[in-house]
């Protein structure tokens, strides 16, 4: 006589224990996907902000003056789109260290703040000698994609990175 399997007690049980699960399931796995944009956005702004900085201290060694387009139009490039928008720190030239800059209102937008350079008295931009420092500082606000998260998160999360150099002439 051949083996028989033993029917299970209930036969929807493992249907109904999935759809008990599978929402904490797909929160999970958006959860990672949201984890792992917001730290690809952050390499992103990281490897911008030492372009640009790279950009200042190779430019003939002269500082920034808002507006900067060839900072900016060199820390874009670096990010090269993928739904970023950076723009210049609106506080420039009042604002005189990175702890200063703005902070993004709207959602996936970002600023880029410069080190702000002296301008002579006719307006033309001073030679800067010696070691000086040159910073880019970019502030990012991230808004996760998925509901529940960005509920959680509020308005969204300030992702920040900066990057320093010396000019050494």
């Amino acid at each position: 006589m051949p083996a028989t399997r033993p029917r299970p007690a209930s036969p929807g049980q493992a249907m109904v224990e999935f759809a008990l699960l599978s929402g904490l399931l797909f929160l999970l796995v958006m959860g990672i996907f949201d984890f792992g944009r917001a730290i690809a956005i952050y390499i992103n702004i990281a490897e911008a902000a030492h372009e640009g900085a790279r950009q200042m201290v190779l430019r003939s060694n002269y500082s920034s003056s808002p507006p900067d387009t060839l900072i900016v139009n060199a820390t874009l490039a670096k990010i090269g789109g993928g739904g970023m928008i950076l723009t210049e720190d609106p506080c420039l030239p009042t604002c005189t260290t990175p702890g200063s800059a703005s902070t993004p209102t709207a959602a996936n937008t970002g600023y880029i703040w410069l080190t702000p350079g002296t301008l002579q008295p006719d307006g033309s931009r001073r030679r800067l000698t010696g070691n000086h420092s040159v910073t880019v500082k970019i502030t990012f606000l991230y808004s996760p994609m998925t509901a529940i998260i960005s509920n959680a998160a509020g308005p969204g999360l300030v992702l920040s990175a900066s990057s320093t150099m010396r000019t050494e002439y």
